[in-house]
């Protein structure tokens, strides 16, 4: 019978989405954090439940040919759920993780391609967001530890760019220095709630934002004088009054610069303000948004939707090749960042809609409007079924999906297929290295009638 504070031998066979390491004891699935496939270790249940185990290493018996040194000094932080693994292993799982998903589905026999992993796998996030809690020191900066609200200090980051680490030490110390309150997420009350930064990856402009509970920002000229010998293009206050774990709230304060930075991917300009989703890893974007414009398979005559398109990326990467590109995005911020991209890089041929695209795409298509070739970058939870279904009835000759989880990616392809779709090919791409995240393209056709 299994028992908190027992230990047991047990062996690991797979990794959970959530990297925890995962084994059998007593007839029931053992989870273990930190543990990779194949390891032989000792373990101490922590957790016993009637389904399931829970157990934390006391020793490692056999390790992994493929276990490296962790490079990370914030262990508790979950970011990155498979750092002890080689990268060249961390891709094959990855490959792997989409394959299995297909295979679910009925899709093993697709041609997957092999993943685009990086060159060098670290500081490749162009943006980082802290949250700020009071401690006995004063004001602390870091990262939330697994599974909690408890903040561990976040002075070193492998995956970030180190000016993010510098600029955690000088909001720190001015707070420290002046006495200003933390946020207080129990009471909701103090100043300074989060601290977000950007850093464009060509340009190499710098956003700070400053997460405030209301307007007030004491010493604000003190703040201005601790960064003035950093690199910073704009330093914005964002306030948010409301009970919530959203880190940012609708309004803005520029305190420097513009409110903004630009950064490019290809050649196309992107003007990021602190509310925009922009993807956080810029090298690998290039290679994904690449991967569904090859995908696509544009002429220069051909009519394309981009459904969830966000501030416009894809849309102006597709414009270059398209006589015509339509976005579809429900959150209006983003849609005025996409005209606004558009016209700053004076690109006339496209159209951005504000509205859900369940909604928005049966309305267009019983207008009459229609596509050659429909791009979808959804979130997470994949596509709406009134979206794939008016996809069904709008009958474009080819489909681009780009997609951040295998599983949900699995599931619409298989749905389309079903319809008369070809899965022609996927293409993942790493672009969370050290994490179990995977991005992948697929590529789906319309076999001609008759």
């Amino acid at each position: 019978m299994p028992l908190v504070g027992h230990q047991h031998q047990i062996e690991i066979q797979e990794l959970t989405d959530k990297g925890d390491g995962k084994g059998r004891l007593f007839d029931r699935p053992l989870f273990v954090e930190g543990l990779l496939p194949g390891e032989q270790a000792l373990v101490e249940l922590t957790e016993v439940k009637p389904n399931y185990l829970h157990g934390k290493v006391t020793e490692l018996l056999q390790p992994s040919a493929d276990r490296v040194a962790d490079f990370c000094p914030n262990t508790e932080c979950g970011g990155c759920q498979v750092r002890p693994l080689a990268y060249p292993a961390q891709l094959k799982l990855k490959q792997a993780l989409v394959q299995s998903a297909l295979e679910q589905v009925g899709l093993g026999d697709s041609k997957v391609n092999p993943i685009l992993g990086m060159e060098s796998p670290f500081a490749y996030r162009n943006k980082a967001q802290y949250a700020v809690r009071g401690c006995e020191a004063g004001a602390e900066i870091g990262f939330y530890r697994k599974h909690s609200h408890d903040l561990i200090t976040a002075d070193d980051c492998a995956v970030q760019d180190p000016l993010h680490m510098a600029l955690n030490a000088r909001v720190r110390n001015w707070m420290r220095e002046h006495d200003i309150a933390a946020y207080d997420e129990v009471n909701h009350t103090g100043c300074v709630r989060n601290l977000m930064t950007r850093k464009g990856f060509k340009s190499g402009e710098l956003m700070v934002v400053l997460v405030t509970l209301g307007e007030a920002l004491p010493f604000e000229v003190e703040l201005l004088a601790a960064l003035s010998d950093l690199p910073i293009t704009t330093l914005v206050q964002n306030i948010n009054d409301e009970r919530t774990n959203r880190i940012l709230g609708a309004s803005n304060r520029v305190l420097l610069g513009e409110g903004v930075i630009r950064d490019k991917i290809h050649e196309l300009e992107f003007e990021i303000s602190p509310l925009s989703f922009f993807q956080n890893n810029p090298t690998q974007t290039d290679v994904l948004y690449s991967s569904a414009l090859e995908y696509a398979e544009l002429t220069g005559n051909e009519t394309v939707f981009d459904i969830y398109c966000g501030i416009g990326t894809i849309s102006l990467f597709l414009a270059g090749k398209a006589a015509k590109v339509v976005g579809i995005e429900s959150v209006e911020s983003a849609i005025s960042d996409a005209r606004r991209n558009a016209a700053l890089n004076g690109i006339e041929h496209t159209e951005f809609h504000v509205g859900k695209a369940e909604q928005l795409m049966p309305e267009l298509h019983a207008q009459g409007v229609t596509a050659d070739v429909v791009v979808l970058d959804p979130p997470r939870k994949g596509c709406d079924k009134a979206v794939l279904q008016t996809l069904v009835a709008m009958a474009p000759r080819r489909l681009v999906y780009v997609s951040c989880n295998p599983q949900t990616l699995a599931r619409d392809l298989a749905w389309l297929v079903k319809q008369g779709f070809v899965l022609d090919e996927v293409q993942p791409v790493d672009m969370f290295p050290h994490s179990m995240h995977v991005e992948a393209v697929a590529r789906l056709s319309l076999p001609a009638k008759g």
